[in-house]
């Protein structure tokens, strides 16, 4: 019995081998670059931009928020002698609060310029899946890979990059 079960599995194993190999033999396999999609389609470096604007907006804040920071210290180092004590405990405390608020501005800045990167490229993802569809029936291609760095190796000449990024930036 465990001997007809061996022969039985090994038989469906060796047809479902032969299946895949001959899968792999007769269809085509294609791969784009994300990366390439975000930072070279016209849709990208617009979003790009878009987003170095916001960043600079956001340091500028961060900027100002240290200053403010930075005065109040040094009015601390420099006048804490002649204040009264609860002069200077609320020196401190005000210096305290300024700090606290930059931490948050901060660590919210960082969050929005990301949450911004990312909505860019599913935005961008969105609109390559419509022009991969259309790539892949048009060049019979079976398979387009996203991530090609899942992969041990890809030939480079399967890489469809520049035909998504050409169908892109027709848009």
């Amino acid at each position: 019995m465990k001997n007809l079960t061996r022969v039985i599995t090994i038989c469906f194993l060796a047809i479902l081998l032969s299946g895949s190999i001959s899968f792999a033999a007769n269809n085509k396999v294609g791969y784009i670059n994300l990366q390439r999609l975000v930072n070279e389609s016209k849709m990208g470096k617009s979003a790009r931009d878009d987003i170095l604007k916001l960043r600079g907006e956001k340091e500028r804040a961060v900027t100002i928020q240290q200053n403010k920071i930075n005065m109040l210290r040094n009015e601390l180092n420099t006048k804490a002698a002649s204040m009264s004590a609860s002069e200077k405990q609320d020196k401190v405390e005000a210096l305290q609060k300024l700090y606290k608020d930059f931490q948050r501005m901060v660590a919210d800045a960082k969050e929005d310029i990301s949450r911004e990167d990312r909505e860019l490229v599913a935005l961008i993802l969105k609109k390559a899946d419509g022009v991969l569809k259309k790539i892949a029936k048009k060049k019979k291609f079976s398979i387009i890979l996203k991530d090609p760095n899942a992969i041990g190796y890809l030939d480079p000449d399967v890489d469809i990059t520049d035909l998504v990024l050409k169908e892109l930036n027709k848009k």
